[in-house]
């Protein structure tokens, strides 16, 4: 089955066209360097006032200047001082430690005596005696009645547990005084060394270091109000770096989005041009298809055959008619299908033995006349019979037309049936082979035009 021949059409490409993408706006170059220009003016103009703040903040920092001068000699002396004082407490520190426990136990012991006195009535065991002995007084009056004396006997059995309790409280402010006494005697000992002078030094060091604090306590309020203005300065400069970054990414992003676009314009833009150069190539092929087609549908050796029938006719009317001896020169003119049937140049394909000559008569036509290669072996022929009236002379076209059929060439008028019996063998020769070689054309073309086909779907399939 011959294949079909189609052309590319739009709604059905071969190719897929890429989709044009929307072209997105070109970045100004002068805008983003104005406001990255306008961006750097003021982290100079944030960073000239944090370096001014600093400046600011060393001077007025604690740590340094007279203040800090003198708080520091203050420092280093009470430091000294509680130095030799832990040598002091070292070198008598059996007197320290009696100091110590003297101390604690004074303060033990007063705690409780403290909390005893206060669960007891009576401060003394005499009020204690004189209250239980008015009690059995009263008893042994016999005044009273029974419940009465009940009353009383209870009383004073409470008021004797009372008394013991008195007693307890008594020792221990024996022992409480004893220790007092005792850790006199120590504070003594502990007295005739400089512990206290250098105790009554220290107190006075650390006096005049809280004073500098005092006084150092009105610049802090100040020094805060910097510290805010410093972190103020250095959040606006964040702000600012993270301002120019955004604007350096929002820029490269637009250049990298059109110079991506631009790219994918060249490529769609080469797209098209390929496929319409494919289409183009489609076209011409589909056409030389279709011409190779067409000539294969005329019947083989039309031109040949119709060459023989011009020929046969132009030969016929060459011969001379029954009766007659000889023709007119006239006769011999060649009419103009006969003329016309191979139009050459009048240089081209003379036949061996023949000369191309100009008739003597007024016009221009060419012919062939016959030439000796050996003049003595034809001059014994033109002795014999030949006469020079009997020459054939023919246009150049018909020979021409002659020696494409590969018919020999009269050269005499005797010579023209047998060339015209010639033309119609060669002619039916023609007609026999027409079918066959017809169908073989078709089929040689139906290969070409298949072959031209497949190469052209093999070229867009790579072109896809």
């Amino acid at each position: 089955m011959a294949p079909e021949l189609t052309t590319q059409t739009q709604d059905e490409p071969r190719i897929a066209a890429s989709v044009k993408k929307a072209r997105p706006s070109r970045p100004d170059d002068d805008k983003y360097k104005q406001d990255l220009a306008n961006i750097d003016a003021e982290i100079n103009k944030l960073r000239k006032e944090q370096d001014s703040l600093k400046e600011t903040l060393g001077k007025t920092d604690p740590r340094k200047g007279p203040f800090a001068d003198k708080r520091n000699k203050l420092v280093a002396r009470l430091q000294e001082i509680r130095t030799e004082q832990s040598g002091l407490r070292k070198s008598r520190g059996k007197v320290f430690d009696k100091q110590a426990s003297l101390t604690a136990a004074i303060s033990k012991n007063a705690a409780e005596l403290k909390a005893q006195q206060a669960k007891l009535t009576y401060k003394s065991i005499e009020e204690i005696d004189e209250a239980i002995a008015q009690k059995e007084k009263q008893i042994e009056s016999g005044k009273l009645r029974i419940v009465e004396e009940k009353r009383l006997a209870n009383e004073i059995a409470s008021q004797r547990r009372a008394r013991k309790l008195v007693e307890q409280a008594a020792k221990l402010q024996k022992t409480i005084d004893a220790d007092v006494a005792e850790l006199a005697e120590v504070d003594a000992q502990l007295g005739d060394t400089n512990a206290q002078a250098l105790s009554d030094e220290h107190e006075q060091l650390q006096s005049e270091l809280d004073g500098l604090k005092a006084s150092q306590e009105q610049g802090h309020q100040k020094r805060n109000e910097l510290f805010d203005e410093r972190t103020r300065i250095m959040k606006a400069l964040d702000d600012a770096w993270n301002k120019k970054r955004a604007l350096q990414d929002e820029f490269r992003q637009q250049k990298n989005s059109f110079f991506h676009w631009q790219q994918d314009e060249r490529k769609r833009r080469a797209q098209e041009e390929k496929q319409q150069r494919i289409q183009e190539q489609r076209e011409k092929r589909l056409a030389l298809a279709q011409d190779q087609r067409e000539e294969a549908e005329l019947p083989a050796f039309q031109e040949e055959i119709s060459s023989c029938d011009t020929l046969i006719a132009y030969l016929a009317s060459l011969q001379p008619a029954a009766g007659s001896g000889s023709r007119s020169e006239g006769s011999t003119r060649p009419s103009s299908a006969a003329s016309n049937a191979r139009a050459v140049d009048a240089n081209e394909h003379v036949p061996a033995g023949m000369v191309a000559v100009k008739k003597a008569t007024g016009n221009d036509d060419m012919y062939f006349a016959g030439t000796a290669k050996n003049k003595k072996k034809h001059s014994r022929k033109d002795k014999a019979g030949s006469t020079k009236a009997d020459a054939l002379k023919l246009p150049l076209g018909v020979a021409e037309s002659l020696l494409h059929l590969q018919i020999t060439i009269p050269t005499s008028t005797s010579a023209i049936a047998a060339t015209v019996d010639k033309l119609a063998a060669r002619k039916q020769h023609f007609v026999d082979r027409q079918p066959t070689a017809t169908a073989e054309n078709k089929k040689k073309a139906e290969e070409k035009i298949a072959k031209l086909m497949a190469e052209l779907d093999m070229d867009e399939k790579i072109a896809a």
